[in-house]
């Protein structure tokens, strides 16, 4: 069994799932359908929390999942670079980096996923009833197939897609960050020095 943080349209799924393949990435690339044990459903708009001890869920009502248990065999691992890409899902603003091959760059990460494209050290960005919430996390798997966006950027810009868009920068590799969760203020992104704002995306 392994601890699940699902991300929905309206909604946070947290539960455990037994675990059929080597990773939890090949388990969700493989089904249509995950049953979660001992689930609890949270809803966006004003935290209320429904419990149940299953829960039947579509692969495709989830936005993105938090990757958890085992990471696969390191010495099948290949050499890879990274960038820093922003994408789009639902009611989220995520921003991550993006593992691809030397030679094809990031979009050719995102084409060779079939389903989820993982992200590591990933910020989502959402509202949470009246309050806008950033949440932190080492491996994110977003579902490729309701993206309204992807892009590479220089700089993660962090604004809301309702909040006044501006113009992402071009593309650069790096690495960086740690998995937490931190709730804010209405008006987000007030301690830092004027992050640039992706282009609004188009769906």
């Amino acid at each position: 069994m392994v601890e699940l943080l699902a991300y929905a349209a309206d909604c946070r799924v947290h539960g455990q799932i037994e675990l059929a393949e080597a990773r939890l990435s090949d388990q969700l690339n493989g089904t249509l359908e995950l049953l979660v044990l001992d689930a609890r459903i949270e809803d966006l708009a004003d935290g209320h929390v429904v419990a149940t001890p299953e829960l039947t869920v579509s692969r495709d009502e989830l936005c993105a999942v938090v990757a958890s248990g085992p990471r696969g065999d390191a010495a099948r691992r290949l050499h890879t670079i990274t960038t820093r890409v922003e994408v789009e899902v639902g009611p989220y603003w995520i921003v991550g980096w993006v593992h691809s091959m030397p030679t094809s760059g990031p979009l050719g990460a995102f084409l060779r996923q079939v389903a989820w494209v993982p992200l590591t050290e990933a910020t989502v960005k959402y509202r949470y009833g009246a309050a806008d919430v950033r949440d932190k996390v080492t491996t994110l798997l977003v579902n490729r197939h309701l993206m309204c966006s992807f892009r590479a950027v220089e700089e993660a810009g962090l604004e809301l897609p309702w909040e006044a868009p501006r113009e992402p920068k071009a593309a650069a590799p790096g690495a960086g960050g740690s998995t937490s969760t931190q709730p804010e203020g209405a008006r987000p992104g007030g301690d830092q020095a004027d992050p640039p704002t992706p282009s609004k995306p188009t769906a």
